[in-house]
């Protein structure tokens, strides 16, 4: 896929920000045993791959608002045109347990001239395994430069879902079967949705809104989004 500009400059900082990451995470490793030191090393971590992303997207795309996931937001015009939406870290808890489960992931959204706020493209990097999953409204969905689609398994299969919550997934399973797998890392479920790896992912609605712009992600390759009551549930 030949990309956007706007999707370059994202797609380089994630891979500016997380290009210490490997040597962090084999000095996290080494921390296990001291739970403190481990956390505090995570979080030294944290900031310095937020800080990175904020100097990179304030450089090349400097009239951007940046949201982050942590609230410490960069508002440089409430009526501007782009926002983007960045996870430094998301699966931050699995970062400190030396966890390979986590991603670095930050969406593009444009503004319109009602108001409404739209994604436009999508990129979410899983450090270790080298997968950068990505796209763009309208274009589809890749991973590592290969498209992707959503599983073609039937229903007459037991499907395999991502949540937090295992009640909420009974409920809304009632007498079904199914397996279910907890990551701890929100984008890291869309993006598996994404490459078939699982065929729903369900996000508890409290969670959801500055998840929301990643769920492009599933949409793009073939995916459904429904929302109910208690959650967001996306699926092949």
């Amino acid at each position: 896929m030949r990309y956007s500009a706007n999707l370059n400059v994202i797609i380089k900082a994630i891979e500016k920000a997380t290009a210490h990451m490997s040597r962090d995470f084999n000095e996290l490793e080494h921390l296990q045993s001291n739970p403190t030191s481990a956390a505090r090393f995570a979080t030294a971590c944290y900031n310095r791959v937020r800080q990175i992303l904020l100097d990179d997207l304030s450089k090349f795309r400097p009239d951007y608002n940046l949201i982050f996931s942590d609230g410490q937001n960069i508002i440089r015009n409430k009526d501007a045109e782009y926002s983007c939406v960045i996870f430094p870290i998301d699966g931050f808890d699995n970062l400190i347990r030396s966890n390979p489960d986590f991603t670095v992931a930050v969406a593009l959204e444009h503004r319109s001239e009602n108001g409404q706020k739209e994604p436009i493209a999508v990129a979410i990097s899983k450090i270790f395994g080298s997968e950068t999953y990505y796209c763009e409204k309208g274009f589809g969905a890749y991973m590592n430069n290969r498209r992707i689609r959503v599983s073609k398994r039937s229903l007459g299969e037991i499907p395999v879902i991502a949540s937090e919550d295992q009640n909420l997934v009974a409920e809304k399973m009632g007498d079904k079967k199914f397996a279910m797998r907890t990551y701890g890392c929100r984008t890291l479920d869309l993006a598996y949705l994404s490459a078939s790896r699982l065929e729903m992912a369900l996000i508890k609605k409290k969670n959801h809104e500055l998840l929301k712009p990643f769920l492009l992600l599933v949409r793009e390759a073939g995916g459904k989004i429904s929302e109910e009551e208690k959650f967001i549930l996306a699926s092949n």
